[in-house]
Formats: structure tokens, sequence, C-alpha cells
């Protein structure tokens, strides 16, 4: 408008129908393998089940763009979401439209561009200089298809198939909002040589879908819910640099750092313990989510009398403490009354990187280009379950090599423990012995080029030959 306005708007509606259905038979112990079949097998045994999957999902939206001269730019998008996994009793947090609940979401931005004001202009140095902001809310509704109802599953109890309830239905059950929040610049300087861009954040998760722990006598390990609460603040910073800028050889150069904190701002009660692979995690309010909860050690015990004379006592499944003997792991007795149990276990990890990014590097000389990217993470701990699964000896499975130091003979120093059929003292519980540091450096892609010369090819626009 007039040069000096500029507005894009666009308003649309999007739908999804998803349908889904498996059916599936089991038969265990027929008579011969001849017998194919699933009626063949015990009676007992036989499961018959399967499940259908039915969603539907409703979209929305309104995206308004405006720039007055080309300098000051305001973006606005609203979208309203209606899902069938929400439950019919949603209260808050959306509208209703008839017997269905929408979120209404969205986000603004704004963004000034510095560079092209008048007292600017005497900058020679800056290319470019740009701020921004964005507020905006988004929403998760990934909490399965009927989880909000209550429904049935397959059961075979002595030979009879029959129906028992499968969840606990939560009609109140809707979608999780982020509400996130950015401010970021755009810096360009030295006619383009080096461009950086900086943006901070913090996200607030509200409504967190949460499988809350239930009483036992419900029948039921959890129910899910809308109980919990996250906040994330983290940085990102993106450089990139022409280094070498000459006919024949130029050097790129790029790097990439993001770092964040996470932190649990509000659960329904008692921590969440989410079990996986043989490993436990824990979220707790106050922390980060999903840690490593688990036992920590201090070696294994080399000698019966070392062990005895500390006097630790192994909580056994049927109440008996028996004492712990040379080649067992050493566990720490984190509350000091020397019986190794579920009390004694803590924290003993955190996946959440402490750094992580890339870098890059560019190099062409002549018709020849090298290209490399390399990308990194320090600071996160992770749980190596497939050296538990290979060091564990519980039972028949092949082992590692490693597994030949274990402990055999009184006085042997080693800090693999004795292998016991069942392991009864639980040496391969979850534990700081299966966390390793995952801090890595990695080459992720090497290209080599060469372009040839196709200036008198009419029809041929380049020739790239490359390996990558």
């Amino acid at each position: 408008i007039n040069n000096t306005h500029s507005l894009d708007v666009r308003l649309g509606l999007r739908t999804q129908s998803n349908q889904s259905e498996s059916d599936l038979g089991l038969g265990y112990n027929s008579a011969t393998d001849d017998f194919k079949n699933v009626g063949a097998g015990s009676n007992l045994l036989r499961y018959v089940g399967g499940q259908l999957g039915d969603w539907n999902w409703l979209n929305a939206y309104l995206s308004n763009r405006y720039n007055y001269l080309n300098k000051y730019y305001l973006t606005l998008n609203a979208s309203l979401d209606g899902s069938s996994r929400f439950g019919n009793e949603v209260n808050d947090g959306g509208i209703n439209l008839g017997e269905n609940s929408f979120a209404v979401l969205g986000s603004l931005s704004g963004a000034w561009l510095l560079s092209s004001e008048a007292f600017m202009q005497n900058a020679t140095a800056i290319d470019l200089l740009k701020l921004r902001a964005t507020l905006g809310f988004s929403g998760n509704d990934d909490i399965g298809n009927y989880t909000a109802q209550k429904f049935y599953v397959s059961q075979n109890l002595l030979g009879l198939q029959g129906l028992v309830r499968g969840n606990i239905g939560n009609p109140g059950l809707k979608w999780e909002t982020v509400r996130k929040l950015n401010l970021g610049a755009d810096v360009s300087l030295f006619k383009e040589r080096l461009n950086l861009s900086l943006d901070v954040y913090e996200n607030n998760t509200s409504d967190m879908i949460t499988y809350e722990s239930v009483n036992e006598i419900a029948g039921f390990d959890y129910v899910v819910s809308n109980s919990g609460n996250m906040r994330t603040r983290g940085a990102e910073l993106a450089l990139n640099s022409r280094i070498i800028n000459t006919p024949d050889l130029k050097l790129d150069f790029g790097i990439n750092l993001a770092s964040y904190q996470n932190e649990i701002t509000g659960l329904p009660g008692d921590p969440i313990f989410t079990n996986f692979g043989e490993a436990t995690y824990i979220t707790a309010r106050g922390y980060d989510a999903n840690l490593f909860y688990g036992y920590k050690t201090n070696g294994v015990y080399a000698t019966t009398a070392t062990a005895q004379s500390e006097g630790l006592l192994k909580r056994m499944a049927n109440g008996d403490l028996i004492p712990y003997q040379g080649g067992d792991v050493r566990f720490i007795d984190s509350n000091g009354d020397n019986i190794i149990d579920s009390q004694d276990k803590d924290i003993i990890g955190n996946p959440n990187p402490d750094l992580t990014g890339s870098f890059n590097a560019s190099l062409n000389w002549k018709r020849f280009d090298l290209q490399a990217l390399f990308t990194f993470s320090v600071g996160n701990d992770v749980y190596n379950g497939l050296r538990y699964n290979l060091e564990k000896m519980h039972g028949y499975e092949n082992q590692t090599i490693s597994v030949t130091n274990r402990w055999i003979t009184e006085g042997q120093q080693t800090n693999v423990p004795r292998a016991v059929w069942g392991d009864p003292m639980d040496n391969a519980a979850f534990s700081d012995r299966w966390i390793e540091d995952g801090s890595y450096l990695r080459l992720k892609t090497l290209v080599l080029g060469y372009n040839f010369e196709v200036k008198d090819w009419n029809y041929i626009k380049y020739v790239r030959l490359y390996a990558s």
C-alpha cells in the first residue's frame, strides 16, 4: 500500500481423519509344530485381541503479517484446535462449541530493523541489525486416542476369554500448553563477512500430560492427567564468518551453540518413577525431568572379611537380610541403616547436556571445495543398556569378554562382580555402574567436490563431481 504498508492475511481450515484396526490371535503349546493355527494351542494360554484407532482433528487458523517501511514487522497467528482425543468435560483453557472443547492457541511476534533507520546510516561496518521478540502458545494432544474415555481390553482367564477394564478414564483430559517467550537479535558486519544470531528463551509448560501414580487398590498403575508444570530456559548462538576471501581461495567457518536448563515446577504429588529398559527415571518438583535414579556404588568387595566388617545387609524380596560377601558390589548406604534396599536409591545421572552445538567449515580452492560438519554434546549422562545386557551375568545369555575379569577368588581386585545364577544379591541392579559420560565430538559430514567448467555448454548449467 503506497510502498509504505505491507499486509498478508491468510485464513484456513484443516481437518484430518485417522482410522486403524489391528486384530491378533496368539496360540501356545500346540501338540506338534505341524499344527500352525491359534486353535491348536492350549486353551489356558490362548489370547485373542486387537485394537481400534479412530482420531479426528480440526484446525481453523488465521495468519496476519504486517510491516511498515520494511523496518517494523508485526505477525499475529491464531488457531482454534479441536481433537476427538480431548475429554468431554474440559472446564477451562479453551472454548466449548456444542459438546466439544477447542484449544485457543497462537503467537505474536515483532521485529525492528535498526540498520534501516536514519541514525544508523553512518555505521558503515554494520550491514544488518535486527531485534526480534515472540510470545507464543502451542499445544500438544499426544495423549492416545481413547485415554480420556473408559475402555475395555481382552483377557484370557483359565481358558475363558473376556473383557476387563483397560484404563481409568479421565473426561477432563485436554491438551497441554507451552507458553514460549523468545528474544533475539541478528547482526551482519563488514560486508556480511561476519554474521551472528542470538536467541534467549523461556518455555513454560502448563497442564502437562502426566502419568500420575494411583493407589494399588485401583488395579491400575497410573491415570493420565493434566497435572504437571515445567519450565525450560535457554540460549542459542549462531556465528558464521568468511575468514579468507580471495578470487581463488575462500574459507568459511560457522559455529552453533545451545544451552538450556530444565525444571519441573509442578506435580500432582510424590515424584513420578518411570521404568524403561531396566532403568529407572525420576521426575520430581524442583529438578530436571527424567533424571536417572538408582544405587550409588563404590567398586566390588575384594574379600568377604572386608564386606563383613562394613556390616551391610541386602534386603531380599521375602524380607530376609543377607550379608554381602567378597565379589559383591559395594553399594552406598545412603540412609545409614546398614540395609541396602530401595530407600538407598538416589539421583545418579542427568541426561540433559550442559552444552550442545556444531561447527562447520567450507574451503573453496579454484574449482575444488571441501565441506565438513562436526556436532558435539557436553555434560550429559547416558545409560548404557547394551552393556547392561552383556555384563549382567544373570543367566544363559552370551556376555562380552569383559566379564572374564569378574571376581573369582578372595583378594581379587576388580570392578566386575562375581557371577551367580539368578543374581540373588542384585549386583546388576540399576546403578551408577551403568551410567556413562555422554559427551562426544562427531564428524557428521565430510564432502569433497569438483565443479567442471561449463560456460560453453548450451544445455547444461553445471556439472559437479563429489564424494561424501
